[in-house]
């Protein structure tokens, strides 16, 4: 190769860099609304953390919880999943779930911070799964990419708290309640919707690297039970029109949990 021929694959090899550290950069923001590409205020800075103390602080006593419930789950408008579901939950990755159809066990899930074991008992004799995960990906029976660890969160009445770098206080577009960001290197991992005192948490939204929405999170109606505010009414959607509804029907908090609970008998 030429010495020219060298400088101009080497000039279109740097273009082609910038270009793609420019999507990544762009793809990173594209989740943000405009109004919200501020710099950080210093001022609010400590306000934001305060705020996100108090947030990891809710139902601190709550540890352990069990429950009824009905679970609907639609994908582009289409009902996927309309059935009863119990669950019983503990820290700190401690989840059995147990999905009814026609008022017999369908689906059976458990989950104890090792492995997940899943069982679909509408088959006779139907063999207990189990793979090795700490934090198992409910996707498949959600359409959404919604971990253990989030839905446990969400059981518990709080909103699950993605790791980030820096942590932003911002009023929302209407000027009607405020949003805490919390900030990658490259742009926003989770919006924090408050209320206008910036003590209820109205809805949460998780983005990938690329700036789209993972999920989103909307505590739609709450109930008081033995001291504890959680969840009667839980939305759970995202970019890609599914959408997961859950009514909550009873609740029992603290209650005594064994860890067999959450194992399902021998794999098979």
């Amino acid at each position: 190769m030429t010495p020219a021929r060298r400088r101009t694959a080497r000039a279109s090899a740097l273009g082609l860099a910038l270009t793609f550290a420019a999507a990544l950069l762009f793809s990173g923001c594209a989740g943000l609304d405009p109004q919200l590409r501020q710099e950080e205020d210093p001022a609010t800075a400590a306000e934001a953390q305060a705020i996100l103390e108090n947030i990891r602080k809710t139902n601190a006593t709550l540890t352990s919880f069990k429950g009824m419930g009905r679970l609907t789950v639609r994908n582009e408008g289409k009902v996927q999943v309309d059935e009863r579901m119990a669950w019983v939950g503990a820290d700190p990755l401690n989840l059995s779930v147990v999905l009814f159809a026609a008022g017999f066990p369908a689906l059976r899930m458990a989950g104890n911070g090792e492995w997940l074991y899943y069982q679909d008992t509408g088959e006779p004799g139907a063999p207990v799964k189990r793979i090795q995960v700490e934090d198992p990906d409910f996707k498949r029976l959600l359409s959404v990419p919604i971990q253990a660890s989030d839905i446990l969160a969400v059981l518990r009445g709080r909103i699950p708290i993605r790791e980030h770098a820096s942590a932003r206080l911002v009023r929302v577009r209407s000027g009607d309640g405020w949003a805490l960001l919390l900030m990658r290197t490259w742009g926003v991992h989770q919006k924090i919707f408050l209320d206008e005192s910036k003590t209820q948490v109205l809805q949460t939204e998780v983005y990938d690297t690329f700036g789209t929405m993972l999920f989103q999170i909307n505590f739609q109606e709450m109930q008081l039970v033995g001291g504890f505010k959680v969840p009667y009414r839980v939305a759970v959607s995202n970019d890609r029109k599914a959408l997961v509804q859950l009514l909550v029907e009873r609740y029992w908090p603290n209650v005594p949990v064994e860890p067999s609970m959450f194992v399902l008998g021998s794999p098979g």
